[in-house]
């Protein structure tokens, strides 16, 4: 229950942070940011003395396979919670720090907001106990990182951009390596992955999943070859640039990779690349460092170079290692949250954080200076600082490993380094600029304490070492749960190699003093390297973006044919490739059939679809090819018919009467004849079509090795029954069993209605009269006046039955599906028996259906959570009558499903704009060649109504379909216009 209250204390802060934000503008840091020391005080009190805290519900069942569940499963360990409490105590530290560093009225609702919604993606990332959950909390890091970059306005956009392309690669290797482990261990929990026996029996499988952990982990933590997105993100605010680099998203990369240790630390490959990849990259950026003048992107190298130190800690894998990895993470987020805030403190008061903009302003700002000599000290591993107890530890463990010199060696060079840059943070900031500071002065208490509060703190801790030994040797232990390791921090070890490297280290830095301005002037804002990670992830971006257009270029253009080729050659080619490779299927051989035709009534279906094949391949009218097409479709619908399928056939007839008349509607805006084919073409295309045909009848073939059901199917058959209390197995299989399946193709439809609704949109409106469609056709009214009559007679009954199919769905056949294509073609009635273009529906009619829709599919999934997990299915009696959960389900694929045919009617035979309709009848009443008026009509129910449209006498009915199959607005010879 503790970890609720702690997550619910956070979420808290989510919701109220635009409120606060409102009533007290930017001091809500006040109230915000204790909220989340109160959360670290319960979880701490809440882990005093006890074991893991844990707190699970069923998310979804059978994921993995019958008895597997997906679960909204936390827990914290003692590595989770150590990270959480980083995450909180430097959280809170920071928003405090806000309430007075961020300026009054200045979009400051959405910096708490994103704040806060950061902090609680951290603690659900680092508590999480099921895969998929963690990945979620990777992904929501990865988002808030970005958004708050961003906020920053055109300064942050390109840090932003690459923080979220390199991070959400990192997402995508993550996914992968999780989805291995899953599959691999059969279970999606953390805590189950990481003590399966696999792992000691497959060491591909390990080396593959431990390199996509590594890579993920890399690019959250800012290590080679996508360390260069974090000085970039140094265009955000000072208070996001603190948490970002102590505790929120590289400390993620951190923690996956200290989690995931569990199970990689004794192989070779995670060992090697996390040494050499984290000292290289320390290294490295430590040079980088010196090199510049901006305070904050010194720093933000800075942190680079100490993740690197991290990372090959880590990497070593002994348990005395991972402790050293952990100590240094809370230096790290010690020193580091403190000199990016007080580096904003020194930029708030002087105006700049240039060094080459600053001057000596020690005297002015003295409680800012000595903070900030404490912390780059702690940085620099100065005895007798917690920074210099950290640093010795990870030197240490680089002494134990079989490579010690050399480790050693490197180590040394990257402290140096640590040592000169963090004596031009001080020099710069406060003494050796050549700028005048006489009108400095020191900040207000409320800006300068709490940006000083973490770096202090390294005074105290090297006389409380005991009680952070406790921590990390819990966190220790539940990463290496065998080991029996016991933490002893201490600030004298005796004379040791690590400590002689540190002391050679200090009198080379202190001698460095000495000559430093030169050193500092020569290597100025130097680009050392002949390229920048930034000019390799344009050129990677460049590179995607040609190749990208080179493959839509494959089918760019308004010929259906290109669009078709290259997925017609793909799946011929697997076909090949498979009938040249496979034999049968799971291995029968299959045996051409001895009884002859079983059923004579096939040949009819065969006989409508192969005469239709037959005249659309050889018909020059769009027109013909149409009606051919809709009878091809019922011929498919007749076999399914007669193979004793009566919903599918249903299903199949009713979409192949739709989509017929959406094709008309296409067809208004299309020459009423083909275009010429060149001879070439036609040849290609035949020597295609009988490669295809080739491949397609072997496919076929190869099936019938295989004449009785499969093992699945007969489960299905014999279980599904007693499982759902349904008949109806399809529908059942549908929306219970692959009720996921469905979900994703629910999703699917309702982003169909929005391309429809934004191709239709893009039609340009200058081509027709007033922004209205094509104009009707002669007498189009008099001729859908029998339509009329059969709509009004025909939608009740289409009403009724869809409200039936729906309702039989679970144990006949049925469904949401059919059902709403069943009311649609009562609309494509109506919408038929209209002399001219009208909506079916009013214009924001589908996107309600469809959004509704979608929402009450994926919100009926959560009334599952009562008995079981995401989308289970709760069965019961009502009057009687069997009902369940999925039905609400399929109410959902109802409304999306007619809302994405609403939106087809609409969008291409609807009018474009509200009242264009009337314009419409306006402009043919009384345009610029007007017509007489026609005198009443008496229709056949007997009512007069005046005809909305003035008729030619001269001119021969005209039905629509003739209309249409124009092509144009001419009406025949000696009609009217």
């Amino acid at each position: 229950m503790a970890l609720l209250i702690v997550l619910g204390i956070v979420a808290a802060s989510v919701v109220a942070s635009p409120v606060l934000v409102r009533a007290v503008d930017r001091r809500a840091g006040w109230v915000l940011g204790p909220a989340m020391l109160i959360a670290a005080g319960l979880l701490t009190r809440a882990l005093n003395g006890a074991g893991p805290l844990v707190f699970e519900t069923t998310w979804a069942e059978d994921l993995l396979g019958p008895g597997t569940t997906v679960d909204i499963a936390l827990r914290a360990d003692g590595l989770s919670a150590f990270f959480a409490l980083l995450a909180l105590c430097i959280g809170g530290i920071v928003l405090i720090y806000s309430a007075a560093y961020l300026p009054k009225n200045d979009g400051n609702t959405s910096f708490y907001t994103i704040m806060t919604a950061f902090t609680l993606s951290v603690l659900l990332l680092v508590l999480a106990d099921d895969v998929v959950l963690l990945f979620i909390g990777w992904e929501l890091v990865s988002i808030a990182s970005f958004l708050l970059i961003a906020r920053s306005g055109s300064s942050g956009e390109a840090g932003s951009f690459r923080t979220l392309a390199l991070t959400f690669f990192g997402g995508l290797t993550l996914l992968a390596g999780l989805a291995i482990a899953a599959v691999t261990t059969g279970t999606t929990r953390l805590s189950g992955i990481l003590a399966a026996d696999v792992w000691q029996q497959d060491s591909k499988i390990v080396t593959g999943v431990a390199v996509l952990i590594a890579i993920s982990g890399f690019t959250k933590a800012a290590q080679f070859p996508f360390h260069f997105w974090l000085p970039e993100a140094m265009a955000a605010a000072t208070p996001v640039s603190a948490f970002l680099h102590a505790a929120a998203v590289v400390k993620a990369g951190i923690y996956l990779l200290l989690r995931f240790s569990t199970i990689f630390a004794g192989n070779t490959t995670w060992n090697v690349l996390l040494v050499t990849v984290g000292l290289g990259t320390a290294l490295m950026s430590a040079i980088f460092a010196i090199t510049k003048t901006d305070l904050k992107h010194l720093t933000a190298y800075s942190t680079v170079s100490h993740l690197g130190w991290i990372v090959a800690a880590v990497g070593v894998g002994t348990p005395f290692a991972l402790a050293a990895a952990l100590v240094h993470t809370l230096s790290h987020a010690l020193f580091k949250s403190s000199l990016f805030m007080l580096i904003g403190v020194i930029d708030h008061e002087a105006g700049s954080r240039d060094i080459r903009r600053l001057g000596r302003m020690w005297d002015k700002m003295p409680f800012t200076f000595g903070s900030l000599v404490i912390a780059a000290a702690s940085m620099a591993a100065i005895p007798p600082l917690f920074g210099f107890v950290s640093k010795e530890s990870i030197l240490d463990a680089f002494h134990s490993t079989a490579y010690g010199p050399l480790l050693l060696a490197l180590g040394g060079l990257a402290a140096l380094c640590t040592f000169v840059y963090s004596a031009k943070i001080v020099f710069g900031a406060f003494i050796d600029g050549p700028r005048d500071m006489s009108d400095v002065h020191e900040a207000p208490t409320s800006l300068w304490l709490p940006a000083a509060l973490p770096g202090l703190l390294s005074v105290p801790a090297v006389f409380a070492l005991s009680l952070i030994d406790g921590p990390v040797t819990r966190a220790v232990s539940s990463i290496a749960p065998t080991a029996g390791f016991e933490s002893h921090l201490a600030l004298w070890h005796g004379v040791t190699w690590p400590f002689i490297v540190s002391m050679v280290v200090l009198v080379a830095g202190i001698v460095f003093l000495f000559v430093r301005k030169p050193v500092f002037a020569a290597l100025e804002n130097k680009q050392l390297l002949p390229f920048t990670g930034n000019d390799v992830l344009h050129g990677v971006v460049k590179g995607s973006e040609r190749i990208g257009r080179a493959a839509g270029a494959m089918a760019n253009s308004f010929n259906p044919s290109r669009h078709l080729v290259w997925l017609v050659a793909v799946i011929v080619t697997m076909g090949a490739v498979t009938a040249l490779f496979t034999t049968g299927v799971d291995g029968v051989v299959p045996a051409p059939r001895t009884d002859g035709l079983d059923n004579y009534w096939d040949l009819i279906p065969l006989t409508i679809i192969g005469v239709s094949v037959f005249g659309l391949v050889t018909t020059k009218k769009r027109m013909t090819a149409a009606v051919l097409l809709g009878t091809a479709g019922v011929g498919m619908s007749l076999q399914m018919l007669l193979l004793g399928a009566p919903d599918v056939a249903l299903t199949q007839f009713t979409v192949e009467a739709l989509t017929i008349v959406v094709i008309m509607m296409v067809l208004r805006y299309q020459p009423r004849l083909f275009s010429e084919t060149p001879q070439k073409r036609k040849a290609l295309s035949m020597l295609f079509a009988a490669v295809a045909g080739v491949v397609a009848f072997l496919g076929v073939y190869g099936l019938t090795g295989r004449r009785e059901r499969s093992d699945l199917a007969m489960w299905y058959l014999s279980e599904g029954g007693k499982l759902t209390g349904a008949d109806n197995i399809v529908a059942v299989i549908i929306v219970e069993f692959r009720g996921f399946d469905t979900l994703g193709e629910l999703s699917v439809l309702g982003m169909a209605a929005v391309v429809i609704a934004a191709v239709t949109a893009s039609v340009p409106r200058h081509d027709f009269q007033d922004g209205t469609r094509p104009a009707p056709f002669g007498q189009s009214r008099l001729n859908t006046l029998p339509l009329r009559k059969v709509a009004k007679l025909v939608t009740p009954i289409l009403i009724v039955l869809s409200v039936l199919i729906f309702f039989r769905g679970h144990t006949a056949p049925g469904g949401g599906f059919i059902a709403a294509l069943v009311l649609a073609t009562a609309f494509v009635v109506s919408y038929l028996s209209q002399g001219s273009d009208r909506n079916a529906v009013g214009p924001k009619t589908p996107i309600y259906l469809t959004g509704i829709g979608i929402i009450v599919a994926i919100s009926s999934g959560f009334l599952g959570f009562i008995e079981g997990g995401f989308m289970y299915a709760i069965h019961g009696e009502i009057a009687g009558e069997h009902m369940t959960t999925s039905l609400i389900f399929d109410a959902g694929i109802y409304l999306a499903v007619l809302g994405m045919l609403t939106m087809a009617i609409n969008g291409m035979g609807g009018y474009l704009r509200p009242g264009a309709d009337r314009e419409q009848l306006d402009y043919h009443r009384d345009g610029p060649n007007p017509l007489p008026d026609v005198p009443e009509i008496s229709t056949p129910d007997g009512a007069a109504k005046a005809h909305p449209k003035p008729i030619n006498p001269a001119a021969k009915p005209l039905d629509l379909a003739s209309a249409i199959a124009a092509g144009s607005r001419k009406t025949p010879k000696g009609g009217a216009k």
